[in-house]
């Protein structure tokens, strides 16, 4: 097992260039990458619009969910990156994240995918899976190259059918499962 921590202690990855095993909805089984996380808990002011109770994670001495710690592991490595959110209305017109104020979702400053070929990836995908419901967590794009990485936090959450169908959606796209990325992170 390798053990990479960054240099700011922000968090811990622990790559056991391990396999999530998903049984499509068609019964068919692939096995997509996997990392194990572990973030430094955000122990300072709380924020008082948390998304539903969504766990604060320490990144840059900044209060941030999962999906925004993600997004920034990728951007460290040289990655642009966004948090793909669909809650609510968003399943057909999605929001792309880069920062989260501390104000309610709907007054969220979206940070557009300026990426053509990122864009039209998206929209492929959206259409295939009828629309952008089950859109995993984190999209990653450094050249010609895509991620979607998914945010589960350990034995508290798993991964539901419409995430299914949109890792379905995206391999009847033309994607293989190395352009997926099951990210389990703890405390």
């Amino acid at each position: 097992m390798t053990q990479l921590t960054d240099s700011q202690k922000e968090s811990q990855i622990i790559t056991t260039n391990s396999f999530e095993e998903i049984t499509l909805p068609s019964g068919a089984t692939i096995l997509v990458p996997k990392i194990n996380i572990i973030f430094k808990e955000w122990k300072g002011e709380p924020i008082e619009h948390t998304f539903g109770n969504k766990p604060l994670i320490d990144v840059n001495g900044k209060p941030v969910f999962a999906e925004l710690a993600i997004m920034h592991l990728f951007i460290r490595l040289g990655w642009q990156s966004r948090w793909i959110e669909t809650y609510g209305k968003n399943k057909q017109k999605p929001i792309f994240l880069n920062n989260w104020k501390d104000e309610l979702f709907k007054n969220q400053i979206p940070a557009l995918i300026k990426n053509d070929s990122v864009m039209s990836r998206l929209k492929k995908i959206a259409a295939l899976n009828g629309s952008y419901s089950g859109c995993w967590d984190v999209i990653g794009w450094r050249n010609d190259k895509i991620i979607f990485a998914e945010s589960k936090r350990s034995k508290k959450d798993r991964i539901r059918e419409t995430q299914l169908n949109w890792l379905n959606a995206g391999l009847r796209s033309g994607l293989t499962p190395n352009n997926f990325l099951f990210v389990e992170w703890s405390f």
